[in-house]
């Protein structure tokens, strides 16, 4: 295929992989085994829906203690009050997933040829590992919230918003509430201020900051006199880079 008829032909092949990775990731949810990761999404969610308690943390991690924030019980239990079926909260993940891509796209759309927007289609969307994670899991959520971040840092290039400040803010405060990889986004953010490679508008920031700041209110309540969700571990900020097999861990799962 020349480049030209290539480039004639990018937007329906972009169709046609979208609809492809859609129907793939429906499948993968349909297969999906609840482990106990998922069990922890899935009780919180249920608990919050059916008897109007919705815990203050998410799942408990590895490393330190429970996740801040009641947002994984909410992302859960917020679609089963509108309906409820286990399928409810399942495409909540996959219409957020939707919405990543086309926050992802449009930056890629604004900024490189329909031929490399193809490319990162096929990278991304149809990308095994994200469609591996098309199940209720904590860091499935993760595609959204970066892709949010990415989109509104994009947005700021050039002038400030206060609209995209707040969301800026909030893309890192959401992620936050799932996984505590949240602080790359949080670096990349003050890097991009450093270089001044964006604009942002700091009544935006205080504001988006406040809101994640009462969004934790509760946790910090229940952390004061909950003990098994502030236990200590023998992992520390870096362990997976100094271990072998948190890096082989991620080569096997490209595998499988």
């Amino acid at each position: 295929m020349t480049p030209d008829l290539f480039t004639r032909f990018a937007p329906s092949l972009q169709r046609a992989g979208f609809y492809l990775g859609l129907m793939l990731a429906i499948l993968y949810a349909s297969n999906q085994i609840l482990t106990g990761d998922q069990t922890q999404m899935v009780h919180k969610g249920y608990l919050g829906a059916y008897q109007g308690v919705w815990l203050a943390f998410g799942n408990a991690a590895s490393a330190v203690g429970n996740v801040p924030g009641s947002l994984s019980a909410w992302i859960v239990g917020g679609p089963l009050l509108l309906w409820d079926n286990p399928w409810s909260p399942m495409l909540m993940i996959i219409a957020l997933r939707v919405v990543s891509f086309f926050l992802f796209d449009a930056v890629i759309k604004a900024v490189f040829s329909p031929p490399v927007r193809l490319v990162f289609m096929v990278a991304y969307w149809l990308n095994p590992w994200l469609l591996y994670d098309s199940l209720i899991y904590n860091p499935a959520y993760l595609c959204f919230f970066t892709a949010l971040h990415f989109w509104s840092a994009f947005k700021l290039r050039e002038k400030s918003s206060f609209i995209y400040s707040f969301l800026h803010v909030l893309a890192i405060g959401g992620a936050m509430q799932f996984h505590y990889s949240w602080p790359v986004l949080a670096v990349i953010s003050c890097y991009l201020l450093y270089r001044k490679m964006a604009h942002p508008n700091w009544a935006g920031v205080m504001v988006g900051g406040m809101v994640v700041l009462a969004s934790l209110i509760p946790y910090f309540q229940e952390y004061m006199v909950n003990e098994s969700i502030n236990r200590e571990s023998d992992r520390y900020i870096g362990y997976g880079a100094v271990h072998v097999y948190p890096v082989l861990k991620a080569v096997l799962y490209w595998i499988r």
